[in-house]
């Protein structure tokens, strides 16, 4: 059973002619190519390709890729090449195309701290590399931020002023602590409020944090979600809404929420 790829390009190819991509593009136009510049100046060409493998997608592709190129006078020499589903693809593309960015003043809101507390946990060894250096200060990746939050032991050994949770908010943050710890989907229930039924979801370990999945109706789950960020107990990152029926909250426990969880 064959399936649809898209299949990336890049040639050795710089400063072409109009003409010649012209020309190139008409040779592919079967494939549906997009013809552009890779961000090091080299030509790129991404064609769909229907194959049942991976392996004949990128020989088909390659293949003719290289005698499109060769046929209009740009060469054949294939730099680089890259195979994605159309899955992937569409999921590459709904990313942002600029990362969550943080700066010493959001790092010091994301942890609960002042700026110049903010300032020297930057320089510890164990926080992330800075991406940049601007004149207003270093630059981090906001996700790397919030993956310092959940390891980083910020009382060192002080005890952990009372935190007051209902039964909702206490019952989820058990559920997360075992989540962690097991190798597959832990099924919670947590205690109704207001109207609502005993609220259910799911809570697992996706790409290494955990993931929440539960009805968007109930506001049970969320408002818990809010109190223990609220609290410090988690740090949540992405948040998406499935057709409207369905809620996933990427999340990890802090340190301070591990603790918490353990004196339960």
């Amino acid at each position: 059973m064959s399936q649809a790829w898209t299949v990336y390009v890049e040639l050795a190819v710089r400063d072409a002619a109009d003409s010649m991509i012209e020309e190139l593009y008409e040779r592919l136009a079967e494939r549906e190519p997009v013809v552009g510049t890779a961000p090091n100046g080299n030509l790129s060409v991404r064609i769909w390709v229907d194959t049942a493998t991976a392996r004949q997608a990128i020989d088909v592709a390659l293949k003719e890729v290289a005698a499109a190129s060769k046929a209009v006078g740009l060469g054949q020499t294939v730099v680089g090449v890259e195979l994605l589903t159309e899955k992937e693809l569409d999921r590459r593309n709904a990313e942002p195309i600029v990362p969550e960015l943080a700066g010493i003043s959001e790092i010091a809101e994301m942890l609960g701290v002042g700026r110049q507390r903010a300032a020297q946990l930057a320089q510890r060894s164990d926080f992330p590399p800075a991406v940049a250096q601007l004149k207003s200060g270093p630059v981090f990746l906001a996700d790397q931020v919030r993956g310092f939050e959940a390891r980083w032991d910020r009382h060192s050994g002080r005890p952990i002023k009372p935190v007051r949770l209902s039964a909702a908010e206490k019952e989820l943050l058990e559920y997360l602590r075992r989540a962690g710890s097991e190798a597959g989907p832990v099924h919670a229930e947590l205690a109704a409020e207001g109207d609502e039924e005993r609220a259910e979801l799911t809570v697992c370990l996706h790409e290494g944090r955990l993931r929440a999945v539960y009805d968007s109706s109930l506001h049970t789950v969320s408002e818990s979600i809010r109190k223990l960020r609220r609290e410090r107990l988690v740090s949540v990152g992405e948040v998406q809404e499935r057709a409207g029926e369905e809620t996933v909250v990427d999340l990890d426990l802090t340190s301070k929420g591990e603790r918490v969880a353990a004196m339960r």
